[in-house]
């Protein structure tokens, strides 16, 4: 009959579940390993200033990039909708968007954002890769080498 996929019955689902769980596992040892390694001075950034620092600095423009590419979502998502729906209860957007998809606004906007987005990767860089050689001494040596 090929209806709309049911978002809730979806979510109950074993394979899905097991995927949410083992994505969120990752992601926490992601953030343990990396925290670590700025911890000990053995990313790029933190060899040569204040961990905690490294921490802000890139905990910060993670942020950032968060509000660039939701931003970018909510511009590219919204000019088929009608903005007089949005006009008196979403008044910043409603002017935002008035601007942004006036003539080629968006398209300059999305190459603009491209540019920061690669300035936002290359700090998140600096500040969480490993140094050479760079290893931590309670993972396995086959964990290390993987990472």
């Amino acid at each position: 009959m090929g209806g709309a996929i049911d978002a809730k019955s979806d979510s109950s689902n074993p394979c899905t579940l097991f995927k949410y769980f083992y994505a969120t596992c990752l992601l926490i040892f992601s953030v343990i390993v990396v925290v670590w390694m700025i911890f000990e001075r053995k990313t790029h950034l933190s060899h040569d200033i204040n961990p905690w620092a490294v921490i802000v600095i890139m905990f910060a423009a993670l942020l950032w990039l968060c509000n660039v590419e939701g931003g970018q979502g909510a511009l590219v998502g919204l000019p088929p909708v009608d903005r007089e729906l949005y006009k008196d209860s979403h008044k910043i957007t409603h002017k935002i968007c008035s601007t942004a998809h006036k003539g080629d606004n968006l398209d300059r906007y999305l190459m603009g954002r491209q540019f920061l987005v690669i300035f936002i990767v290359f700090i998140v860089e600096m500040c969480g890769s490993p140094i050479s050689g760079a290893t931590l001494n309670w993972l396995p040596a086959w964990a290390s080498n993987l990472f």
